[in-house]
């Protein structure tokens, strides 16, 4: 008897590492995110036998819109989130982040005490690169949970910061020193 095989192609997005929680523009939302690859297996009668990775993504957890990334961004993420490699110590960080952004005005005070608060707890510090993700995160907690915060206000768009007045240069004067 002869057992007939199938020669085929599997291709799907593989979930590898989840990075947090954070803004989703699609779920207009807090939502889990995560490094993903789009990965294209060879299959004999479905089992898979060897696989290449098409793409790297970032993806939300709920509606799975992202973004394509290139592999040495999908590294350099990867490696910033190392030392945060439990998903549910991320969760319970935002849970924290949350109950207090809600008494909180949205300011760089506060971002500045919740990044100290949160900091004593996890690993929001470990590296410079983590830092400025999780203050940029948090500073957009801050606009929707924290106290006149609004979703609307991560959709207007970023004014830039005022250029400085320019100075006239002021004149040079003399000073004499006295002797001690």
């Amino acid at each position: 008897m002869l057992i007939p095989i199938f020669w085929g192609s599997d291709e799907k997005i593989k979930k590898e590492l989840m990075i947090g929680i954070d803004w989703c523009p699609n779920c207009q939302k807090f939502t889990e995110q995560y490094l993903a690859r789009r990965v294209k297996s060879k299959t004999i009668n479905l089992i898979p036998l060897q696989s290449d990775v098409l793409a790297h993504y970032l993806l939300c957890g709920t509606c799975n819109y992202g973004t394509e990334i290139q592999k040495s961004s999908y590294e350099d993420i990867e490696h910033m989130f190392k030392p945060f490699p439990k998903r549910k110590d991320q969760i319970k960080c935002f849970e924290r982040a949350v109950a207090l952004v809600q008494t909180m005005e949205p300011n760089v005070f506060s971002l500045n005490t919740l990044m100290d608060t949160l900091a004593a707890e996890f690993p929001v510090r470990a590296t410079q690169q983590l830092e400025g993700e999780y203050r940029r995160r948090f500073q957009k907690l801050l606009m929707v949970h924290g106290k006149g915060g609004s979703p609307q206000a991560l959709m207007q768009p970023q004014q830039p910061a005022p250029a400085p007045a320019q100075r006239a240069p002021q004149q040079k004067m003399t000073v004499e020193m006295d002797e001690i």
